[in-house]
């Protein structure tokens, strides 16, 4: 039998945190920023934090399934483009975590939140270019709340908790 080491985190324990991580993303995706569409909400700083406080492939898993498991919560309201819209989040929560070890918090959370409301692009096709530039505003507000709120987290946690 492999003993971890002490730098290695056992696969059980990571795939909790993933998982406790995600249900939190959902949970917290019922209050509600205020927008034209439902899921405008802080779903995304669980897998901000995850990204900040545990590296990129946490922060990838974390932000791609909250954001899949908060469309389902919400009824799909933009039907199948959630999925590639997950993708984008879960390549956001990856560069957050990237940078974050190379750069510092600040510059992987400002490529987040350009990466997370870039991704307005992929709801042209369901909400048309008016709306979804009408819906940009919202969406940095909502981005910009999510990544305060992940870094606030982040730094208070940081060197005190292991977990």
């Amino acid at each position: 039998m492999k003993i971890p080491s002490a730098r290695r985190t056992p696969r059980a324990y990571r795939l909790t945190r993933i998982s406790a991580l995600s249900a939190l993303s959902v949970v917290v995706s019922f209050i509600h920023l205020p927008g034209p569409v439902q899921t405008v909400a802080f779903d995304s700083a669980p897998g901000f934090f995850a990204a900040l406080f545990f590296g990129s492939a946490d922060g990838a898993a974390v932000c791609g399934l909250g954001h899949i498991a908060t469309a389902i919560v919400n009824g799909f309201p933009l039907g199948i483009l959630h999925l590639p819209i997950a993708l984008g989040l879960a390549i956001a929560g990856a560069a957050i975590g990237a940078l974050n070890l190379k750069y510092g918090a600040i510059p992987g959370v400002i490529v987040g939140i350009v990466i997370n409301v870039g991704l307005v692009l992929i709801a042209v096709p369901a909400l048309g270019w008016q709306a979804t530039i009408s819906f940009v505003p919202f969406l940095t507000l909502a981005a910009i709340a999510n990544a305060l709120v992940a870094l606030l987290a982040y730094r208070g946690l940081k060197g005190r908790v292991h977990l």
